[in-house]
């Protein structure tokens, strides 16, 4: 097993994944109700994310943003 292997069986408390998404705690717990993120659960206080699943979420919600045109009679 390669360390970048390990490092994706790690388990994450859900303050720990909140952050490395940029998300807070509310909405982390949002998605996971909505059925749009994945956890690993074993009590009803005692969720984890592992790197693969905050990876998916990520790969998930990717958009390319595109740069919005000026109507220029509004920017003057």
């Amino acid at each position: 097993m390669t360390t970048n292997d390990s490092d994706s069986k790690l388990l994450l408390p859900a303050k720990d994944a909140a952050a490395t998404l940029g998300i807070s705690r509310t909405t982390l717990h949002r998605h996971v109700h909505a059925g749009r993120m994945e956890c690993v659960r074993f009590s009803k206080n005692s969720v984890y994310f592992t790197r693969q699943q905050l990876d998916e979420f990520i790969e998930r919600h990717k958009q390319r943003l595109t740069p919005r045109q000026i109507n220029l009679r509004k920017a003057a």
